[in-house]
């Protein structure tokens, strides 16, 4: 098994470095010569760009991490015996740092075992939790792709005719999954007797270990959605969703200072492009497969195609440096060591963890 382990890692950080390499391949796409070059033009774009966008981005990268930790604030339940939920914000920055220096994502198995040692949190509730958050993140970014395109002609006109012409379907499809997905949470709200029975017969006809997963995948969730039953914390939740995604696109719109041609609707789908891109777990930091993404997105508002690959590289660029900082920061301050957060945690934080809710209460920076 450690062998098989060994090499699974490799073709993990192989497969990323591919999905990176063409990635940039598509970024870059064909070279032009004297003024119209990729490089001459992308550094032309980059130095237009003001410092007080610069400081502005910078600030919404922090402000997009705080809003996180406020979101999962209120989402982890209240009754875990012996687990708190102080200091949460430099978990969600440490969990982002390492999501941008290591492929695969595993900045969230980091958040996984730093909610377990530092707060006490049982290793099925945090996973459960991040689930949602996902759930929760792709429903938002789905608006900010069928929204825009609902209600922008030029928007549409455009993605019918550089990309193909069905995409107009697959915005209906982006459209009835958002709603599918709040229907299933509203309907949970309603009946969760009649949807746990549900759920359970339909599982108990699926093959063994598709059910057995799936059962495990449901009972994760189900303690992180006792904040569905209140209203208040419902507006809540979908509030901090909502600003997080809208952090993230008013980053778009600073860095193009194009106020008539570039909008919220346009930032809004330039963001769903960017969240797309990376949504790809492999790429280290989202290098590559974000750019291509996101310039293909810009282009198709109408922005230039150099002025598009200087905001892609800003937008990446910015909260990179600034989560990276403020993680390493947050990773010394804490007294957190590497081996802290790759730990592979097990699910029984009362026993392993006594001094975690000790050192919780001295420590509160949000």
């Amino acid at each position: 098994m450690s062998i098989i382990k060994k090499y699974s890692k490799f073709f993990q950080l192989g497969a990323g470095f591919v999905l990176a390499g063409a990635g940039l391949y598509i970024f870059f796409g064909k070279s032009g010569e004297g003024e119209d070059a990729v490089l001459p033009s992308l550094m032309r774009e980059l130095s237009n760009t003001s410092i007080a966008a610069i400081a502005i981005c910078a600030i919404l990268s922090i402000v997009t991490l705080w809003l996180r930790a406020l979101r999962w604030h209120i989402m982890l339940p209240e009754n875990e015996a012996g687990a708190h939920k102080r200091g949460l914000f430099p978990i969600v920055t440490i969990a982002f740092m390492v999501n941008n220096i290591l492929p695969a994502r595993l900045g969230e198995a980091a958040r996984v075992v730093l909610l377990w040692k530092r707060n006490g949190f049982p290793v099925a509730t945090s996973i459960g939790s991040l689930i949602l958050e996902r759930l929760l993140d792709v429903m938002v970014y789905a608006s900010f792709f069928f929204i825009p395109v609902f209600l922008s002609p030029q928007i549409a006109a455009k993605l019918q005719s550089e990309v193909h012409p069905a995409a107009m379907l697959v915005a209906a499809g982006a459209a009835a999954g958002f709603a599918a997905a709040a229907g299933l949470l509203f309907l949970y709200v309603l009946k969760p007797q009649w949807w746990r029975s549900a759920a359970g017969k339909f599982g108990g006809r699926l093959p063994s270990k598709i059910s057995s997963k799936g059962a495990s995948i449901g009972s994760q969730l189900q303690s992180n959605l006792d904040w569905a039953f209140s209203k208040r914390k419902v507006i809540k939740v979908t509030f901090l969703s909502y600003a997080v995604g809208f952090c993230y696109s008013a980053i778009l719109f600073v860095l193009a200072s194009q106020w008539k041609t570039f909008g919220i609707l346009e930032s809004m789908f330039g963001q769903a492009f960017a969240s797309f891109g990376s949504a790809i777990p492999l790429a280290p930091g989202f290098v590559g497969t974000l750019h291509a993404a996101l310039k293909m997105g810009l282009t198709l508002t109408g922005i230039d195609p150099g002025k598009a690959m200087a905001m892609a590289v800003l937008y990446h660029a910015l909260p990179y440096v600034v989560t990276v900082a403020a993680g390493l920061f947050f990773l010394f301050s804490l007294n957190i060591k590497f081996k802290d957060i790759t730990q592979k945690p097990v699910n029984e934080p009362q026993n392993v963890n006594p001094e975690a809710q000790a050192r919780g209460q001295a420590e509160n920076p949000e």
